[in-house]
């Protein structure tokens, strides 16, 4: 029965989670055996783990065997405290004179230890030199054997690491690689280090191609700022983790929108930031359905014309606009004249043919910058900004009336609707949106009033008469 320490039980928990069995042979304790053979002058060394029954060799130097069984092992003793054990012969010691590796072929009559101490109290093992031949041990040995021993302790614990890290690895290449978002992980100056294959499928680009290159190489224009200040973030370790929206340019040269989740990555030594890993996916199809979603939230669903929502908006936006800098602009109410007709007769979808009609015409003669909306039924609005006015807004008020006018063709049938509009011009001191509003559709009951197919300016618009629009204009 061989000895055992008190907590053996920690101790052979330890040597388990080391799990030193698994691991291939390593030529870095191989060589701290053959430098303490040079070392000592001895003919033999071993880096022994010491387990529950056997003892078994993590590196080897002159000896022929893989291990023995603990009863008859030298290392049993060793283990059983700090110090280094030394027999310098083993024949005249009594725990060893009649054991099997001293009186066998093997032959061992010198044996000095020292313990593998991985924690304080537990040691998994011992690192020991051999001699067929008595021999003394010198303190100074001893202290040089120790020395070693720490190496030793140390190596086993990298290895143990660097196991850790190579399962780690395979377990994320194997995912990364079989993910449908592409997974990067890049240095802390967002140097490309490993690119995942769904790379081809996302940028039209292989793997390779993109390694050694960084993420701004192919952003958007209009997306780099705001993307940088997120790298930069990252970079500096401002942030563990991030979110950024943005455009990369494919192999092709189109644009994609793209998510990139962005984790910081630590150095498993010391702790310090090292790089990110960033999973990258595809969101074109996402980015497109909530511009649909904002914009049937600001736009009417039949004529696609602005909703009572934008325009509220913008007039709102143009009445600060026109105060801070002096500017003028127009709300023009309008409303279809016959238009109740063509429902009466022709259904409603015919008449949502003619609101589709009349929308797109009236668009046209619009700029970019004035907004048309439609608030109901054959109700519209026109925001017509930053212009000389009454002018400007006559005009366009002729326009409007001659476009609409023009016929339209309803499954073969000709149908005719005309344009009565209301014109309030502003900016007016303490007047509001709908202020604006209320005096353009008191102006558009006037333009009714006086035979549809017409306009009117409210009735405080300085220089502005009530011209009724002439057949013939």
């Amino acid at each position: 029965m061989h000895l055992v320490a008190d907590n053996e039980a920690e101790r052979l928990a330890a040597i388990r989670d080391l799990d030193l069995s698994a691991l291939p042979p390593d030529p870095r304790l191989d060589a701290i055996c053959r430098t303490a053979k040079a070392l000592f002058h001895v003919p033999m060394c071993t880096i022994t783990i010491v387990e529950a029954d056997r003892q078994w060799f993590r590196a080897k130097c002159g000896v022929a065997t893989e291990g023995s069984a603990r009863d008859i092992s030298f290392c049993t003793h060793t283990i059983l405290d700090d110090a280094v054990l030394v027999i310098e012969d083993a024949t005249a010691d009594p725990r060893f004179v009649d054991n099997p590796l001293v009186t066998g072929p093997q032959g061992i009559r010198f044996y000095a230890g020292a313990p593998l101490v991985l924690q304080p109290g537990i040691r998994v093992g011992t690192m020991c030199v051999i001699d067929t031949i008595p021999r003394t041990f010198t303190q100074e040995d001893r202290e040089r054997l120790q020395d070693l021993a720490l190496i030793v302790v140390a190596q086993l614990r990298q290895a143990k690491i660097e196991a850790e890290l190579r399962e780690s690895e395979a377990h994320y290449r194997l995912l990364a690689d079989n993910a449908s978002d592409m997974i990067v992980w890049s240095n802390l100056d967002t140097t490309r280090r490993y690119v995942s294959p769904a790379a081809h499928s996302l940028l039209g680009f292989e793997p390779t191609e993109l390694l050694g290159t960084r993420p701004m190489d192919g952003v958007h224009p209009d997306d780099a700022a705001s993307y940088q200040r997120v790298l930069d973030d990252i970079g500096h370790a401002r942030v563990k983790s991030a979110v950024s929206r943005q455009r990369y340019r494919r192999k092709d040269g189109k644009w994609v929108w793209v998510e990139a989740t962005f984790n910081l990555t630590h150095d498993p030594v010391d702790g310090r930031p090292d790089g990110y890993v960033a999973a990258v996916r595809d969101i074109d199809e996402r980015v497109e359905a909530e511009r649909r979603i904002a914009h049937m939230a600001r736009h009417d669903e039949l004529t696609d014309v602005a909703n009572r929502t934008l325009f509220q908006e913008r007039l709102a936006q143009e009445i600060a606009h026109a105060t801070r800098y002096g500017e003028h602009f127009a709300v023009f109410c309008l409303d279809l004249d016959r238009f109740k007709s063509v429902n009466d007769t022709l259904g409603h979808q015919a008449g949502d043919v003619v609101l589709r009609t009349v929308a797109d015409r009236m668009r046209r003669l619009l700029r970019t910058e004035d907004t048309i909306a439609r608030f109901g039924g054959d109700e519209f609005m026109v925001l017509q900004t930053r212009t000389r006015q009454p002018e400007s807004s006559e005009s366009l008020a002729k326009r409007l009336i001659k476009a609409v006018r023009e016929p339209i063709s309803v499954e073969g049938i000709t149908v005719g609707v005309g344009l009565s509009i209301g014109i309030a011009l502003g900016p007016k001191a303490g007047v509001d949106g709908d202020g604006l509003y209320r005096r353009a559709d008191f102006a558009l009951y006037r333009a009714k009033a006086g035979g549809r197919n017409t306009y009117r300016f409210d009735d405080d618009t300085a220089g502005a008469g009530d011209w009724p629009f002439a057949a013939s204009a």
